[in-house]
């Protein structure tokens, strides 16, 4: 979206390089986030996120817009996160906004997302919302799981893609694939464990050596534990070459 936005700023600026005078809210001011979605990893004692603001037209004064909540989940409570102020200094197409995030009333392993719109008076418009998808930071090598799901979405020549799940001392404990070619977009899901307590290697292959890309479709690969899926051990997309390994462990 921000490629659009600033697409749409230049035809507007070319269709007005005449003019000297700063327009203000005159119905072509235009104002949007720069990002739609925002990831976060909520730390102890919080976080404040910025998120940057552009505008289609400058005023000789700052401006400040009201930001509303459009869409909540995961149970978020309004005392979990402030809203700061959305602000375009003077003389400036570009701004921002601050969000502060409270770690102390989220829940473990809980997914939250937090919708916001700027709305622009005078007739002006707004661009689609911005969403913050976050989660309560959590220490992997203190949470017990011992049974993981791996989950791989398959570009359409599956038949290169194979894993395994290697030991400390180097002994395969779980392995999977090939698997059908023509099936890009196609999720395949192994289980994996119990595993004991200890130190594994996880390593996707691919014989080709594109990685789960194909030219044209992307597949992803993500192992997470059984019971909360938000607990990545490992997760990658793309063209990872030849193959890509990740160090995880599994505590007592």
């Amino acid at each position: 979206m921000k490629n659009i936005f600033k697409i749409f700023l230049i035809c507007l600026l070319v269709t007005s390089c005449d003019e000297t005078e700063p327009v203000t809210f005159d119905g072509r001011t235009a104002v949007g986030f720069s990002e739609d979605i925002v990831t976060l990893d909520i730390p102890e004692g919080g976080i404040t996120s910025t998120v940057d603001l552009i505008s289609t037209t400058t005023s000789s004064e700052a401006r400040t817009f009201d930001v509303t909540v459009v869409d909540t989940s995961g149970g978020i409570e309004a005392s979990d996160y402030s809203i700061g102020t959305a602000t375009i200094p003077a003389d400036s197409y570009e701004g921002s906004l601050d969000v502060t995030f409270n770690y102390d009333g989220l829940d473990d392993f809980t997914p939250y997302t937090l919708t916001l719109a700027i709305e622009v008076p005078g007739g002006g418009s707004a661009f689609p919302p911005v969403t913050f998808e976050f989660l309560k930071e959590y220490d992997i090598t203190t949470f017990v799981c011992s049974e993981l799901k791996l989950t791989i979405v398959a570009d359409n020549y599956a038949s290169e893609t194979t894993w395994e799940v290697t030991d400390a001392t180097g002994n395969v404990v779980n392995s999977g694939g090939p698997y059908d070619d023509s099936t890009a977009g196609q999720a395949y899901v192994a289980n994996i464990g119990p595993l004991a307590a200890g130190d594994y290697t996880f390593t996707i292959f691919d014989s080709y050596g594109d990685g789960l890309f194909d030219g044209s479709n992307e597949g992803t690969y993500d192992l997470v534990c059984a019971a909360q899926e938000v607990v990545t051990y490992a997760s990658g997309s793309g063209n990872f070459g030849d193959s890509e390994s990740t160090d995880f462990t599994i505590v007592e």
